[in-house]
């Protein structure tokens, strides 16, 4: 089954007169995905814009307090989170967050490609994971991922 509703933006928009849309990645329950080039810094990042069924059951201020906490997130295993804000649309507000772009394959498509990885590769990716997660949880206020995927 195909999904035929549009995207929230399209190729080209400029967004807050900061980020131009250069493509849409993918979407997940929480927001679509796009490749996005900031005009300022002339860098490529990831654009997460919510879907407004997951704004209306959210508390924005949770959204945001975790804004806060993973903005001063550094470590090589972690993307960077650089911004949260709100852009208005056809009279809506959206509401988005910008990322490191991390170019490449997917966890899920390398799972899906090879089927089962090898013992040393997996190892290598959980122990990259893990160091990640120590790296959230070692900062302060803590930070426990609910969604690691």
């Amino acid at each position: 089954m195909t999904n035929n509703k549009p995207h929230i933006l399209n190729k080209g928009e400029e967004i807050n007169n900061t980020y131009e849309v250069s493509f849409f990645i993918g979407q997940g329950a929480f927001g679509e995905v796009y490749r996005v080039k900031h005009k300022f810094f002339d860098e490529f990042q990831a654009m997460k814009v919510f879907k407004n069924e997951y704004v209306e059951k959210t508390d924005l201020n949770e959204v945001t307090n975790e804004g806060r906490i993973l903005i001063r997130l550094s470590h090589p295993n972690v993307v960077k989170v650089f911004d949260i804000n709100t852009f208005s649309k056809n009279e809506k507000d959206h509401y988005f967050i910008t990322m490191s772009f991390v170019s490449g394959e997917s966890l899920t498509q390398l799972v899906k490609r090879k089927i089962q990885l090898d013992i040393p590769v997996a190892t290598s990716i959980m122990i990259d994971v893990l160091k990640g997660l120590a790296s959230a949880h070692d900062n302060y206020p803590s930070s426990i991922h609910r969604d690691i995927n």
